[in-house]
């Protein structure tokens, strides 16, 4: 190879690694780039977050680990894991993080009040940056467990920009589950409104009987 196509190849390669992080520009890229330290610190600012709570995010991801950001668009599907209640939607992942809740737990290192009995598709509500990450374990939810259930981590999540509660994220699953008191307040609902049809049918053909023995007693 000569060596202008040489220089011209790395021109072109390093053209395309600076293209693919410029996260914070114009002109952002869908595909992954390393975030350091110091920039998941400006973007967690960015996002209004203080300096605990961006610590406490960035300690979810296993130390020595880099992590990746890309620009994610509007209608882009992920998977959250969750009880009967629904998750904060502010770690989603890409695919399951396992076939069973003790798996989802352990690789996924949820905290105690997790139970991981569902998992939901989310989808993003409007393009945002994503951080992705590689989970650190949480030796802390296990002692908290009273099972004691390992939290080893070592899945893939992904950091929204702030979840359900700013609203970037979104419940698109039909399979989502009904939290029990409220399934029992439809269930009633719907049993008392039957009963009272029920009823108002039963009245209806008392006042029809009535009307005929009333009819067929008067005199002429």
């Amino acid at each position: 190879m000569s060596r202008k196509r040489t220089i011209e190849k790395n021109i072109q390669a390093s053209h395309e690694a600076s293209k693919s992080s410029r996260y914070m520009q114009s002109g952002l890229s869908d595909k992954r780039a390393k975030l350091s330290s110091k920039n998941f610190d400006k973007l967690m600012a960015e996002r209004g977050l203080s300096k605990e709570d961006t610590a406490s995010l960035k300690a979810s991801n296993q130390p020595g680990t880099s992590m990746e950001v890309r620009h994610a668009k509007a209608g882009e599907k992920f998977v959250t894991t969750h009880g009967t209640e629904r998750s904060s939607g502010v770690f989603v992942s890409e695919k399951s993080l396992g076939n069973t809740p003790s798996e989802r737990i352990d690789k996924g290192a949820l905290p105690h009040s997790n139970s991981a009995e569902y998992e939901t598709t989310v989808e993003l509500s409007r393009d945002q940056n994503l951080v992705y990450g590689k989970i650190a374990p949480q030796s802390k939810f296990s002692k908290m467990d009273p099972n004691q259930a390992p939290r080893s981590g070592g899945g893939e999540q992904v950091i929204t920009d702030g979840g359900y509660n700013t609203g970037a994220v979104i419940n698109r699953d039909p399979k989502y589950p009904v939290p029990a008191s409220s399934d029992f307040q439809k269930r009633s609902q719907a049993y008392k409104k039957s009963h009272a049809v029920e009823t108002s049918a039963d009245d209806r053909m008392s006042r029809h009987n009535n009307g005929n023995n009333n009819t067929s007693g008067q005199s002429m």
